[in-house]
């Protein structure tokens, strides 16, 4: 049977993406000529301003957000037959909360974001092509530097301020599947339902 959708729509993605046992989104971008891009990321924080993650930059992503902010996230879990859908603006966080996510990663991630940040001088756009085994040597040359337990300043947060979240619960052999629409306005959110 579908949960009963209300409150403050961040709050209840943060307890669906806890619920999931997963964290990731695809995230979203069209670049200043409306050509989508869209990746899967690691959720890091999500709450009342919110949803964040962490990259490094230049990369297509924050190339796109410079261009067009506006965005579009999907969680999806399957076993629990939930989705939801948002849709905002994307923006680059300070370095203070920049900093305070690297120091939280995993030590593989923070070791991966220098070795990108070793090889970007090196690389060409658009395509960014690395040949064989050189993000290997990287990776292993980043993580034998000191250096690596601080941010390079490639490192940034991404925060996804949606204006619009879709919630999407599967149905049953005797029930329909939900959506439930909460849209942002000057008075905070309001919801409604709408055709799954």
């Amino acid at each position: 049977m579908p949960e009963e959708v209300s409150g403050d729509p961040l709050a209840l993605l943060a307890r669906w993406a806890e619920a999931g046992a997963h964290r990731t989104m695809t995230f979203a971008t069209a670049d200043a000529d409306g050509v989508p891009h869209a990746r899967t990321v690691l959720v890091t924080g999500i709450g009342a301003d919110g949803v964040r993650f962490h990259t490094s930059t230049p990369t297509t992503k924050t190339r796109d957000i410079a261009a067009n902010p506006h965005a579009s996230a999907v969680f999806h879990w399957r076993e629990q037959e939930r989705q939801a859908v948002l849709q905002g603006r994307a923006v680059e966080l300070d370095a203070a909360a920049s900093r305070a996510g690297y120091l939280a990663q995993p030590r593989r991630l923070q070791v991966l974001a220098w070795a990108i940040r070793s090889l970007l001088p090196h690389l060409r756009a658009p395509d960014y092509a690395v040949p064989p085994g050189v993000m290997e040597e990287a990776f292993a040359a980043a993580a034998a530097d000191p250096a690596s337990h601080e941010p390079p300043d490639t490192w940034t947060t991404i925060r996804l301020e949606p204006d619009r979240i879709d919630f999407w619960q599967g149905g049953t052999e005797t029930s329909p599947s939900t959506k439930t629409r909460f849209v942002r306005d000057g008075q905070g959110w309001r919801s409604f339902p709408v055709l799954p």
